[in-house]
């Protein structure tokens, strides 16, 4: 099994990975709440199990546990202040194993995989504070019908290394309105931080400094309303419970004693009537942004991505090697097929020239809308003018333009009725080449702005930059597999920021590239060893194999799957395919501009055929978004790790679950992975608004 999909109703899961020696200096996660309820990364002197992946609650083992990080509710990266750092797998640390655990509150829909997880980025050089969390937990149960029911935990600090609080988490479940927490030393109350629960439930940043010295009292409180609850609500880790956590993130100076080396709780209210003089401000809600609690939303529908359709005929036309999709300003899908023609072995010579120079007489360009799962065909188009399709692109001007690999062309059409009028073609008819005035087998065609670029192809493996007019402006790109070297470019779309994503289809990767062909990011796995289409809806790239891969290690066969990613890390998120039957072939997927339905085409042996499937989460979620500008940010590294960590690619494999990848810092710039573990399963949705939220994203810090 690669990848994860919940079993039950509240499934946790959990895998470990050595903790290699360094010091956590930011937390990058991947996931999503329309998938994940949450997730928590626990630094374990010994792990739960000697198995790499397990299910249940458990975490630790014998010895210390630490909390490191926490993450629901689609709280965003947190980056730690500067000098200050997670000490782990030292001699002297007992944190030596890390494990992540994932709670799913309900299993998917359809064939859903999912790889959430968590990047770590680590430093190899001694900060001058060391960081830990400490974990404020109550545990009674609520009453119905109170409109206002606290819940309080207090303990009293005696070491005596002095604790600095920079940050500060909450987490109840549904009935949560507010979590506070303070510290009283002498006679003085101080506020450490007080967040709503159903606000994404980052790491808050307190923004001035605080000192927790021996002798003083730390307290928290979580505030909840039961008053549409007929029954008592016992805390717990299931959905259906309810649950009071404040966590306390804090720093001491790296040369005084570790104050918690075993692992920092505070459990139950430890400090006899404290909550008789606890600051009223602690109990008092705060003002409503339903923004946030908009984009934290917790779905209350399961996640899926769901088969719809299997369409082999559009009107009477029935369905030829599907090898281009796309979507017109009307919004109806355009499938751009091959009628009668099939390309097999003999349909070009040894010089790539089309042996059959006949046209097809079928119409190639079906537009189609649908009526629910029922395509409906709007016109049929191309009789007679095409001779091999591979590409179609619609632009926002209604111009269609094609590829035509039996041409060796691409051309600009103007719908003219139920005609396409030619404006031009560029490349010569039926003549391969490599300069600037022809093209050999070119794929696909993407427009950004007044430039238009082309995948050139099966034999040139460059992108080719034309004007709108269909003149040669520019190219990039050459054969081989470094960064913006192609095999085989077999798909071109442009994501939302403007960068070109290319299907390397024979190197089996997605390149997402600028406008002039340097790298951005890269996305890569052993999961798949081709990639014959990519597209884009916000921030998810989907990338699609055409063809079977095999486990390196086992040689087993994977099965074909849509992969999708998040824009700018390099990292899977989530994975789905056809429950009824598996893909044959397929060639070309597309999302609809409203991001509720993926389109697949198959060119299967065994006849072409047109996948629909539909995305399903909360309808009070934006369709298919899965993250926010933070993660627009991130490295190109991440592309990296995932083609250059063999260790982490290896048990993703075995294990198919969740997992952490670490980047490595040298005096704060990128030195390359480490040997590293797992990979845990990725997906997400939905943008996230970072305005007001006070994490550490600090754009311009070396550990992004």
């Amino acid at each position: 099994m690669i990848g994860y999909s919940p079993t039950k109703t509240d499934d946790y899961v959990a895998v470990q990975m050595p903790a290699d020696p360094g010091y956590i200096v930011g937390f990058e996660p991947l996931a999503h709440a329309d998938r994940v309820h949450h997730m928590l990364l626990y630094g374990c002197e010994e792990a739960y199990s000697e198995q790499q992946f397990w299910k249940g609650m458990a975490t630790c083992g014998n010895g210390a546990s630490h909390i490191l990080y926490a993450w629901a509710r689609n709280a965003p990266n947190l980056n730690l202040p500067p000098g200050v750092a997670f000490d782990i797998g030292h001699e002297s640390s007992t944190i030596k194993t890390l494990v992540l655990q994932v709670h799913y509150a309900q299993p998917f829909e359809g064939n859903v995989l999912d790889y959430s997880g968590v990047t770590l980025h680590l430093s190899d050089e001694t900060p001058r504070y060391l960081s830990a969390v400490m974990l404020f937990v109550a545990g009674y149960p609520i009453p119905p019908k109170m409109p206002q029911f606290q819940s309080n935990m207090s303990c009293p600090y005696e070491g005596e290394t002095e604790l600095h609080p920079f940050a500060f988490r909450t987490h109840t479940h549904a009935m949560g309105k507010l979590v506070s927490g303070f510290f009283k030393h002498g006679n003085e109350w101080t506020k450490i931080g007080k967040r709503n629960p159903q606000w994404p439930q980052l790491f808050e940043k307190i923004d001035h400094p605080l000192t927790i010295r021996k002798g003083d009292v730390m307290a928290a409180t979580c505030r909840f309303d039961s008053s549409k609850m007929n029954e008592t609500t016992p805390m717990g880790h299931m959905g259906t419970q309810e649950m009071c956590n404040f966590y306390m993130m804090f720093y001491w100076d790296a040369a005084k004693a570790n104050p918690f080396p075993y692992g920092a709780v505070c459990g139950g209210n430890q400090v006899a009537n404290i909550f008789n003089e606890y600051p009223k401000d602690g109990y008092e809600l705060l003002p409503a942004r339903p923004e946030l609690e908009h984009t934290a939303h917790q779905s209350g529908r399961p996640f899926g991505i769901i088969e719809e359709a299997k369409i082999h005929k559009i009107g009477s036309h029935q369905l030829g090697q599907i090898s281009g999709l796309a979507f017109d300003q009307e919004k109806n899908l355009v499938v751009f097929h091959r009628g009668s023609r099939v390309w097999d072995q003999s349909t070009f010579d040894a010089t790539n020239h089309l042996n059959d120079k006949a046209p097809i007489a079928e119409p190639v360009l079906l537009v189609t809308r649908f009526e629910g799962d029922t395509p409906i065909l709007v016109k049929a188009l191309g009789a007679g003018q095409f001779h091999l399709p591979h590409g179609v692109f619609v632009d926002i001007d209604g111009y269609m333009y094609t590829t035509d690999v039996g041409c060796h062309t691409v051309a600009k059409w103007k719908l003219n009725g139920d005609k396409l009028d030619l404006v031009w073609e560029f490349g010569e008819k039926f003549v391969p080449g490599s300069d600037h005035g022809h093209l050999c087998k070119p794929t696909a065609i993407t427009r950004d702005g007044d430039r238009l670029y082309v995948s050139d192809g099966y034999c040139n493996a460059r992108v080719v930059e034309l004007t709108l007019d269909g003149k040669y402006k520019a190219q990039f790109g050459s054969p081989g597999q470094g960064a913006g070297q192609f095999a085989l470019p077999h798909d071109i779309a442009l994501s939302d920021r403007k960068t070109l994503l290319v299907a390397d289809r024979q190197n089996g990767r997605v390149q997402e590239l600028n406008t002039e062909g340097l790298l951005q990011t890269m996305t890569a796995s052993s999961l798949f060893s081709n990639i014959y289409s990519t597209t884009a809806h916000e921030d998810t790239v989907f990338m699609l194999p055409g063809e079977t891969s095999y486990n390196q290690f086992t040689k087993d066969e994977i099965e074909i799957k849509v992969y999708g990613s998040r824009l700018g890390t390099g990292l899977l998120e989530f994975a789905f395919g056809p429950k009824t039957e598996g893909f044959g072939r397929p060639h070309v997927l597309r999302v609809s501009p409203d991001g509720k339905h993926i389109f697949i085409g198959d060119i299967s042996e065994q006849g072409a055929t047109l996948w629909k499937f539909r995305i399903q989460h909360d309808s009070s979620t934006e369709p298919l978004s899965s993250g926010n500008a933070i993660y627009q940010q991130a490295s190109a590294a991440a592309g990296a790790i995932s083609r250059n960590a063999p260790i982490s690619i290896t048990f993703f494999l075995i294990l198919g679950v969740i997992g952490a990848a670490y980047y490595y810092l040298k005096r704060g710039k990128p030195r390359g992975p480490r040997s590293l573990q797992s990979g845990f399963d990725r997906k997400g949705f939905k943008p996230l608004n970072q305005e007001d939220t006070q994490a550490f994203f600090d754009s311009d810090s070396d550990s992004d």
